[in-house]
C-alpha cells in the first residue's frame, strides 16, 4: 500500500470526525512474507497498522474516538434496506459481507471509499478458505476477487466442491496464488482427523448458498436502480437545456459484476475485523480500531 493510500484515509478520517490521538501513528504495515525475507518484493498488499511513537501511553487514555456515523454495518450500508440483518453467528458474518462488498463495488461512490482503499486487497488467509479454489486468484483459472465474473450457474460448485473453471495442479502457474492453494490444501489436510473440518465444509457451503440466493440477486436488485436514477439525471440534465459533464455522462455501474471470489474477499475482511458494537449495528467494521 502507497503512502498516499495512507493519506487517503486520514483525509477521510478526518472528514468522518475520527480523531486520532498525535501519540500513534497510522502507515503501512509489512506482510509476513516482507518481514520474513525483506529482500523480496511482495505485491500482496496487507493494509494498515497503528504504531506508538512514544515508549508508555497511559493505559487510561482514548487513543481514537470513532463516531457511530464513520462505522460500516447493515444498518448504515447502502443495501441497508435490503439486507435481512442477524444479531450474532455465522449469519451476521455473511450479512456484513454482503454490506461491505456492496460498498467496495460502488468504488469512489461508497461514502466508506476512503476507509475501503486502505484494507487489504486480496482474501485474508483464513481457515475456512484453504486449499478452496475459487476463492483464490488463478488469473487464467479462475476469477479475480476485483470485479471479474464467475457464472451464477456454476457458484454452487460441484461434488468436489470447486467453483468456476476446472483446472488441474499441473497447469496452475508457479505464482504466489497457485502456492497459496496448494499451502492450504496442505494445511486443511491437518484437519481432516478432527471436527473442525466438518465444521468449515459446511460453513463454505453456507457461504456458497448465500451468494447465489442472495448477494447475487440483491446487488444486481441495488445497482439496477442506481443506474435507473442515473440514467434519469442525465435524461434530465438534457432535456433542462444543460450540458451534463463527462462524470455524469459516465456511468461505472455498468461494469459491476458481483462474484463469488470478491463475496469471499469481503467476507474475509468481516471474520478477521469486525467485531459486535452495539445492539442497533451489531457485528460492524470500525475504522482505524480493526488496524
Amino acid at each position: 500500500m502507497s503512502l498516499s493510500r495512507v493519506k487517503i484515509l486520514l483525509s477521510w478520517c478526518n472528514e468522518n470526525g475520527v480523531q486520532i490521538d498525535p501519540r500513534i501513528q497510522v502507515r503501512e504495515s509489512r506482510n509476513h512474507q516482507e518481514l520474513a525475507d525483506s529482500t523480496e518484493s511482495s505485491s500482496r498488499g496487507s493494509g494498515i497498522s497503528v504504531y506508538s511513537l512514544e515508549d508508555y501511553i497511559d493505559c487510561s487514555c482514548s487513543l481514537v474516538r470513532i463516531p457511530k456515523a464513520a462505522i460500516l454495518s447493515t444498518k448504515s450500508c447502502f443495501l441497508s434496506q435490503d439486507i435481512t440483518s442477524a444479531p450474532y453467528g455465522h449469519a451476521a458474518h455473511l450479512a456484513l459481507a454482503l454490506a461491505l462488498y456492496g460498498e467496495i463495488l460502488r468504488g469512489q461512490d461508497s461514502k466508506w471509499f476512503g476507509y475501503l482503499q486502505s484494507l487489504p486487497r486480496e482474501t485474508v488467509d483464513i481457515a475456512i478458505f484453504w486449499g478452496v479454489k475459487d476463492v483464490i486468484d488463478f488469473k487464467s483459472c479462475v476469477c479475480s476477487s476485483r470485479g471479474d465474473t464467475v457464472p451464477s450457474q456454476s457458484a454452487i460448485g460441484d461434488d468436489a466442491g470447486n467453483v468456476g473453471v476446472t483446472c488441474s495442479n499441473a497447469e496452475f502457474p508457479e505464482s504466489a496464488p497457485s502456492l497459496q492453494y496448494l499451502d492450504g490444501k496442505q494445511a486443511r489436510m491437518w484437519l481432516s482427523c478432527t471436527g473442525a473440518k466438518k465444521e468449515l465444509n459446511g460453513l463454505m457451503d453456507e457461504i456458497r448458498q448465500y451468494y447465489v440466493f442472495v448477494v447475487e440477486p440483491t446487488l444486481h436488485a441495488a445497482f439496477g436502480r442506481l443506474r435507473q436514477v442515473g440514467a434519469e439525471h442525465n435524461a434530465n440534465v438534457v432535456l433542462g437545456g444543460g450540458i451534463p459533464r463527462l462524470d455524469e455522462c459516465s456511468n461505472e455501474l455498468n461494469s459491476v459484476e458481483p462474484s463469488l471470489p470478491g463475496f469471499c474477499h469481503a467476507y474475509s475482511l468481516v471474520s478477521s475485523r469486525a467485531f459486535l458494537v452495539d445492539a442497533y449495528h451489531g457485528l460492524a467494521m470500525v475504522p482505524i480500531a480493526d488496524a
